[in-house]
């Protein structure tokens, strides 16, 4: 009877890993039925989430969190010459998706501003996707405590699971990111451009010239708004178990090329060397606590050098 416990507990041990790594690496992919799941979520835009007080866009192909409680208005601090704003873009990494939750230890030092209004900075941040964890707060923290900043205004407005397509001129994606442009310029001159985003391309196939060209299509959009802000992309392309990913891949190869002095373009930070497997979440992708502090940790000595 032993023998035959044993011996059904590892068949369903070794199913469950099965389908495990194939849901992974059909996720990291995009293959069948991931791709045609994910054009389904698109079009289902919730505006009012079951939780109370938690309410979401749907304006952009996935919701952003436009609402969420216990979220503390403040007045819209004035910005001095040692005020960094962050506009914070690329896909689920750049989003609300990690799996530490951080809070502003500077109270209005560290500030998230969306919908022409401001806000102490805690997470889940308004303006991007998702209700879990992100690094910026804890990156407001940290550039704070290093005297490197005064303040610290954060400007998320990154979409999960999206592709460099998305952003491109002419994209969904660009058309947001220009209506978000609009909005703050009023309010802050953004400072800094931070881009985390590739892993989905990585699975789509996109090859290293188009990436690159789509890149600097945004690029020119964002220059057409009046904002030259120095930009600087990650090296961002894994995501989930998958067999075929090796760190000399397309994407990032064109990622490593992307500095442009004549566009205000310098390397960001590499979280495809940087992070371990402590430090990303069960699906190999998303950052763990151990992963937001190094990510976090990386882009303050980044912009310690910042141009």
């Amino acid at each position: 009877m032993n023998k035959k416990i044993t011996a059904t507990l590892l068949v369903c041990i070794f199913s469950l890993s099965i389908s495990y790594l194939v849901g992974a690496y059909n996720f990291s992919n995009q293959i069948w039925p991931i791709k045609e799941l994910i054009k389904i979520k698109r079009l289902i835009k919730p505006s009012q989430s079951i939780v109370t007080g938690v309410s979401f866009s749907n304006e952009t192909p996935l919701p952003r969190l436009i609402s969420f409680p216990d979220k503390k208005e403040i007045s819209c601090p004035s910005q001095t010459g040692k005020t960094l704003v962050l506009l914070t873009i690329g896909q689920s990494n750049t989003g609300n998706h990690a799996g530490q939750r951080y809070v502003s230890e500077y109270e209005d030092k560290v500030v998230n501003y969306f919908g022409n209004k401001c806000f102490i900075a805690s997470s889940p941040l308004l303006g991007t996707t998702g209700t879990g964890g992100e690094s910026w707060t804890l990156l407001g923290n940290k550039l704070v405590a290093s005297g490197l900043a005064d303040r610290v205004v954060l400007v998320p407005a990154g979409i999960g699971g999206s592709s460099i397509s998305q952003w491109k001129k002419g994209g969904d994606l660009n058309k947001m990111l220009l209506s978000v442009l609009d909005e703050i310029k009023p309010h802050y001159q953004i400072t800094h451009i931070l881009w985390h985003q590739g892993e989905s391309d990585f699975g789509l196939g996109t090859s290293k010239n188009d990436y690159v060209n789509m890149f600097y299509s945004m690029i020119d959009t964002i220059h057409s708004k009046g904002v030259n802000a120095p930009i600087y992309p990650s090296i961002a392309t894994k995501c989930g178990i998958n067999p075929s990913w090796t760190p000399e891949n397309q994407i990032a190869i064109a990622q490593k090329t992307l500095e442009d002095k004549t566009r205000i373009i310098f390397h960001g930070v590499d979280t495809d060397t940087m992070l371990g497997f402590l430090d990303r979440q069960g699906d190999d992708c998303h950052f763990s606590g151990t992963g937001q502090e190094k990510f976090a940790s990386a882009w303050v000595e980044v912009l310690k050098t910042a141009h």
